[in-house]
C-alpha cells in the first residue's frame, strides 16, 4: 500500500507550491524583520548595563562610607589583562 493512493491533480500541485512559497516568504520576512532590530536591541543593553554598573558603584561607595578608597574593600580588584 502507498501512501498517496491518488497523484495529485494540476490545481492541487499549484495550490501545495502557492502555500509552500506563502510560508517560505513569511519566514523570510521575519528572518529580516529580526536581524534588523538587533542593533537598536543591543544599543539598550548596553545602556542597561552601564546604568546598573553605575548604581552598584554607587551603592559600594555608599557602603564603603565616606573617604574609603575605590577598591579598598575586602574584595580585590583582579589583574589587568595580559597583552
Amino acid at each position: 500500500m502507498s501512501w498517496l493512493q491518488y497523484a495529485a491533480t494540476r490545481r492541487q500541485r499549484a495550490a501545495t507550491a502557492c502555500l509552500f512559497l506563502t510560508g517560505a516568504a513569511l519566514i523570510a520576512a521575519a528572518a529580516r524583520l529580526s536581524y534588523a532590530n538587533i542593533e537598536p536591541q543591543r544599543a539598550k543593553a548596553a545602556q542597561r548595563r552601564k546604568v546598573l554598573e553605575d548604581f552598584i558603584a554607587r551603592k559600594r561607595a555608599a557602603v564603603a562610607g565616606p573617604g574609603a578608597e575605590a577598591g579598598a574593600g575586602s574584595h580585590p580588584q583582579p589583574d589587568a589583562p595580559k597583552t
